[in-house]
């Protein structure tokens, strides 16, 4: 076995250091750019439609739409759709879909959607809200109204 000079082992060990160096940044651009695609993708695929009636999203600026109508007797299909992250401040990004009257008491995660199906017995204006973040009941834009005809 041959030794190696000096002059040699230096060479050899920058050129290890600099191979280290490539796959270290190498891995870390690979890492930056799956979680950065990832993030585009959550945020340019549209949520998959379920079959529901109305479409109601839940942000923290509240419901859209604000008023829903449906006929007595006849079941309605609701789909929440919730666009809040779980960073919102106020609630962790969850969300309520209340309505006392009706005994619905329906909550949806951050970045997720929740159908609930009912069925109202009888003509009326039913008051919806959430009760989880934002201010709340008292929150005029966390409220919202169910009429339902005959």
């Amino acid at each position: 076995m041959t030794q190696l000079s000096k002059t040699e082992r230096k060479r050899r060990s920058r050129a290890a250091r600099s191979r280290r160096r490539a796959i270290t940044f190498g891995a870390i651009a690979v890492v930056v750019l799956g979680l950065t695609g990832y993030l585009l993708w959550r945020a340019f695929v549209p949520i998959p439609a379920m079959a529901a009636d109305v479409k109601i999203q839940t942000t923290m600026e509240g419901f859209l739409p604000q008023v829903i109508r449906a006929k007595a007797g006849q079941p309605i299909r609701i789909l929440l759709v919730n666009r809040d992250t779980r960073f919102h401040t106020d609630g962790g990004g969850w969300h309520q879909f209340a309505i006392d009257d009706l005994g619905v008491n329906a909550k949806v995660g951050p970045e997720s959607t929740q159908l609930v199906t009912l069925t109202p017995a009888r003509a009326g204006t039913y008051e919806f809200y959430c009760d989880v973040c934002c201010g709340g009941k008292d929150n005029p834009s966390m409220r919202g109204k169910l009429e339902v005809s005959a």
